[in-house]
């Protein structure tokens, strides 16, 4: 029967796309379950190699490379390129957009104003002259319509971005009084021997991941991932 990798959800058969998430399914659940692993294991793939490289530029006494985030700063743990992205990156991202295009069409209007009051004088007459007042006065109200509506988006992430923040701070000081570093290793006792520095920590990343997901009921892979990442980081570096 059709199956939705995403919701975890069986269709009927004809059906070729999720009711919730409106995504592609596929043709069986073990197809889904095949799929899930493969793109799990090219991920643990991806983070050995990533971590593999930062050791390697240790050992060699050179900067931990790291991967720019959106704000352009270093971040503090290696992410991959579907890193998840917080509400509050969003609604700085968004802010900044609208602050962007308020200056934009402020620069614009006050050019219309100087060409219809022939303050600036133009080389076109006629028609061309009147076309191109026209273009600049319609860039500068679109200009100030987009960073209206931005602003009114930043202002709902706002509130998001402020919940979001609450909700990850409670997980992380859950974690944190629940998992050390010790009791973490005595779940995968067994586990890590004759393994390599680098699949260790990948080890114990999955296994924070699947205590967060089992424990905590956390739907976003990509949130899941990036919360690891950062009680990681908290735990053993």
């Amino acid at each position: 029967m059709p199956y939705c990798p995403k919701c975890d959800m069986e269709f009927v058969e004809g059906m070729t796309v999720c009711t919730d998430c409106h995504g592609p399914l596929v043709e069986t659940k073990e197809a889904a379950m095949a799929m899930k692993q493969k793109e799990k294991e090219e991920k643990m793939k991806e983070m050995a190699e990533r971590m593999a490289a930062m050791e390697a530029a240790a050992n060699n006494g050179q900067p931990v490379p790291q991967p720019l985030s959106m704000t352009g700063r270093r971040s503090k743990t290696p992410v991959p390129s579907n890193v998840y992205v917080k509400k509050s990156q969003k609604y700085a991202d968004m802010k900044s957009s609208a602050s962007a295009f308020y200056v934009v069409g402020a620069i614009m209007i006050a050019a219309a104003l100087c060409l219809w009051l022939n303050i600036l004088n133009l080389p076109m007459t006629g028609m061309n002259g009147l076309l191109i007042k026209i273009i600049v006065t319609a860039i500068g109200i679109a200009s100030f319509a987009i960073a209206f509506s931005s602003a009114k988006s930043a202002k709902a992430l706002a509130v998001q971005a402020e919940a979001e923040n609450e909700k990850e701070d409670h997980l992380i000081q859950w974690f944190l009084s629940s998992y050390t570093k010790e009791t973490i290793d005595k779940s995968l006792e067994g586990e890590l021997d004759d393994l390599s520095p680098e699949e260790i920590s990948l080890k114990r990343l999955e296994l924070i991941q699947d205590i967060l997901i089992t424990n905590q009921d956390i739907s976003d892979q990509l949130y899941a991932d990036s919360l690891a990442e950062e009680l990681y980081t908290r735990i053993f570096e």
